[in-house]
C-alpha cells in the first residue's frame, strides 16, 4: 500500500439542532501505486441528499478505480455522465425527483506519473506534485451559498477537470464546511496554522488513529461558531516503504 488515507465526516451543529442527517460522504480506494478519492456534499435543500452523496461517492470511486492510467477529459465526462444516469435511474425507481439526490462532486485519481482532479460545485482540493502545489477551488454562483450539482441540468458546463503530470505525494480534500478554517482568507490556498499541525500529526499515526483525530478536530465545539455545516476532510499521503 503506497498511500495512507485519513478521512472523516461530521454532522454540522445546525444539522444537529434541526435533526437533519449528515449530508456529506466520502469514499476512497487503495490501488497500490494509485489512489482514488471522492468527496461529495449533499445539497441542504434536497430531501435525500445524504443518500445521493453516498451513492455518487461510491459509484464514482468504483468507476475511477478501473483506470490503470490517468483518464482523459472525454473518458471522465463519460464516466460522470454514467454516474449521473445511475442517480437518475435510482430516483426514477423511487418515484422522486433526481434533484432530491443533489450533491457536489470532488474526485481525484492519483498515479505515479500523472493525476487528475474532477470538480463540480464547491469544496476544495490541494494536490502536491513533486515540489509544487496545485488547487481545485470551489465554484459558487452570484451568491456565496449558490453552487452546482451532478444532478443539475447544466452539470456539464460546470464540470472542471484538472490534469497534472508528475508524481503526486499529498492530497487534501474538503467540503465547503471545512473551507472557512482550512483555506486562507482569499480562499485560494491552505491555511497553514490549521493544516500544518494536522499533517504533522497524521504522518506519525495509523490511518485509524489519524482519521479519529480528524473527526475530533472537525467536531470541536470551536468550529461551531465558524460554521454550522457538515464537515468532511480527507488527507492522503504517499507512504515511502
Amino acid at each position: 500500500m503506497n498511500w495512507r488515507v485519513y478521512a472523516a465526516s461530521v454532522m454540522g451543529s445546525s444539522h444537529r439542532q434541526n435533526q437533519l442527517p449528515c449530508q456529506d460522504a466520502f469514499c476512497y480506494r487503495h490501488l497500490g501505486d494509485r489512489l482514488v478519492a471522492v468527496v461529495c456534499d449533499g445539497a441542504g435543500s434536497a430531501a435525500y441528499s445524504e443518500q445521493g452523496a453516498a451513492l455518487v461517492a461510491h459509484a464514482l470511486a468504483d468507476r475511477l478505480a478501473t483506470f490503470i492510467t490517468a483518464p482523459d477529459e472525454n473518458q471522465l465526462a463519460t464516466l460522470l455522465g454514467s454516474v449521473r444516469e445511475t442517480v437518475l435511474l435510482q430516483a426514477q425507481a423511487r418515484e422522486i425527483s433526481a434533484g432530491d439526490f443533489a450533491c457536489t462532486v470532488l474526485a481525484a485519481w492519483l498515479g505515479e506519473t500523472a493525476s487528475v482532479i474532477v470538480h463540480i460545485g464547491d469544496g476544495a482540493a490541494a494536490l502536491s506534485l513533486d515540489a509544487e502545489q496545485h488547487f481545485s477551488l470551489p465554484e459558487n454562483g452570484e451568491y456565496a451559498n449558490q453552487t452546482w450539482f451532478l444532478t443539475s441540468d447544466d452539470w456539464r458546463e460546470h464540470l472542471h477537470i484538472s490534469q497534472f503530470s508528475g508524481r503526486a505525494t499529498r492530497l487534501v480534500m474538503m467540503t465547503d464546511g471545512v473551507q472557512p478554517f482550512a483555506l486562507n482568507r482569499r480562499g485560494d490556498a491552505l491555511f497553514s496554522p490549521f493544516i500544518d499541525p494536522v499533517l504533522r500529526y497524521v504522518q506519525q499515526v495509523s490511518e485509524a488513529e489519524g482519521s479519529e483525530a480528524l473527526r475530533a478536530t472537525l467536531d470541536d465545539p470551536r468550529t461551531w461558531a465558524i460554521t454550522g455545516d457538515d464537515k468532511t476532510l480527507l488527507v492522503a499521503l504517499r507512504h515511502e516503504a
